[in-house]
């Protein structure tokens, strides 16, 4: 242990510094979204910070007494980690505050959160490496074998960070259990070798684990108890998860003088429901009642398709209120699924209307492109309330997944979709590409504004209904869609497109 406890540091603190990376994106998530805005900002901060730490280690790697250097920048490191969950939401809130351009709250964000201690971690390899280089006749093989570390490590951090680690326990969980093992790693170096000039370090070490421990404990514990007074009806409580698509909050509000349930992924709004159980199958967001626009068809919409559950809001309606109907919902996010079970009633619907037996609601965990592309099933109506954050799910808009729709709908079948956008001027670039999309592959698309049907620069939701046949659908508004471009699966500028409030 002692011969390779330099190697296995290199590995440990490289995994760390990528599971560091992905929860950089998750913690900015709620604030600024979860779009490539965020995670350009969030790469090109730590390739900087990571820069400035190659530039300042290699200074440090030339001091004499190395092994102190190492032990003294991973406590640092350790410190700065468990300084980002107790923080992250006052810093957070003061910025949205403050700057309301996304792009530039969410480097400035980075920068405050994680730049210094992925700055600190950066540092450490060189470090290392100095302190590894005793035979100069294999500089390259020692250099070799502890680049292969590093890199390993960042391969394990990111696999076991993004498919295991944040989908299960959540970034503020782990950001605690982070710095912990940082801590432990001082103790790694020289546990029987401790000299009276740095037994200041592991004392110092000792307690910090403590401190990080019992945060971690009441962190779990909070968030615990934060569950059963949402579930109980209280107010000003949030309750969180991390899933593997993003960050979930949960709370109950008032909404129109009704006491609801809100769910909400990164930046948006997903689903509402009504927490009276004689109501909780009641569609709370006005929006949500433009799906039954697909009983416009001159067919007998019986099997429809939904893509997007969160809270199954309108799934929960439609089972409930047409009884002789079947649905499909297809949810990327099996988490969300267990959520929507415990908080939004999904679990009551299933007992109550016996689904489990008659199999008129189906539950599909898939990717939405993903389960068109492969679907042979024919349905009357396809329903689309996808979204990541405040952003429509990109997969889903493009002309090849509008040519899997329209060959996934039975002749004259009906396909709607909820767009964000206003109905002119610069807020409304991606539902007119969106709308000139659909025009590509369906002869008629309709556009309903949910909200004001005469405000044309009012951003609200805007139903668009698309179907080969004739509706008879009223105030439907004109949409002039010739100067923007189709979308495609090669081009799809989404984060350019949608409105910026």
């Amino acid at each position: 242990m002692k011969k390779y406890r330099l190697e296995i540091i290199i590995f440990i603190v490289n995994s760390i510094y990528m599971i560091l990376e992905l929860i950089a994106s998750r913690v900015l998530s709620p604030y600024f979204g979860n779009s490539n805005l965020v995670w350009t900002s969030v790469i090109g901060i730590i390739l900087l910070s990571t820069s400035t730490g190659n530039f300042i280690r290699g200074i440090i790697a030339d001091k004499k007494d190395n092994l102190k250097n190492v032990k003294l920048i991973i406590l640092i490191s350790a410190l700065l980690i468990l300084l980002i969950p107790i923080i992250q939401s006052k810093v957070l809130n003061l910025i949205i505050s403050i700057i309301n351009n996304i792009k530039i709250g969410a480097i400035i964000a980075t920068i405050i959160l994680f730049f210094i201690p992925s700055m600190f971690i950066g540092m450490l390899s060189p470090v290392i490496i100095k302190l590894k280089m005793k035979d100069l006749n294999n500089v390259g093989k020692i250099a070799g074998r502890l680049s292969a570390l590093a890199t390993l490590g960042n391969i394990t951090g990111t696999f076991l960070g993004g498919f295991y680690l944040i989908p299960n326990f959540g970034s503020t969980n782990i950001l605690f259990v982070l710095s912990i093992i940082m801590f432990l790693l001082i103790f790694l170096l020289d546990l029987k070798e401790i000299k009276e000039k740095v037994k200041g370090l592991f004392i110092v070490a000792f307690i910090c684990i403590i401190i990080s421990g019992t945060s971690f404990g009441i962190f779990l514990k909070t968030n615990n108890i934060n569950g059963e007074k949402v579930l109980n009806g209280e107010v000003n409580t949030i309750v969180s998860y991390d899933t593997q698509y993003g960050r979930v909050s949960i709370f109950n509000f008032f909404y129109n003088n009704e006491f609801c349930r809100n769910l909400n992924i990164d930046k948006g709004n997903e689903s509402a429901t009504f927490i009276d159980e004689n109501k909780c199958y009641e569609l709370v967001y006005e929006y949500t009642k433009y799906y039954d626009l697909m009983f416009k068809a001159n067919i007998n919409v019986k099997d429809t398709l939904m893509i997007g559950g969160a809270g199954y809001s309108y799934p929960k309606y439609y089972i409930s209120h047409y009884l002789e109907k079947n649905m499909d919902v297809v949810e990327i996010d099996e988490k969300i699924v267990d959520i929507a079970k415990k908080y939004f009633y999904l679990d009551k619907l299933i007992n109550e209307f016996d689904i489990e037996k008659n199999h008129r609601l189906n539950l599909i965990t898939q990717d939405g492109r993903v389960y068109l592309n492969t679907n042979n099933k024919k349905y009357d109506a396809i329903l689309n309330d996808a979204f990541s954050g405040d952003n429509p799910a990109k997969t889903l808009t493009t002309i090849e997944a509008v040519k899997k729709i329209h060959n996934s709908l039975n002749k004259n079948g009906v396909y709607l979709s909820n767009i964000i956008s206003s109905n002119d001027g610069n807020n409304s670039r991606f539902l007119k590409a969106e709308v000139k999309t659909l025009k590509q592959i369906f002869k008629n698309v309709y556009v309903i504004p949910c909200d004001d049907k005469k405000d044309k620069n009012l951003i609200q939701n805007n139903m668009v209904v698309a179907s080969d046949d004739f509706l008879d659908i009223k105030d439907f508004v004109e949409i002039n869609f010739d100067k923007e471009k189709i979308i495609t699966d090669d081009f799809c500028p989404i984060e350019n497109l949608v409105p910026k409030e």
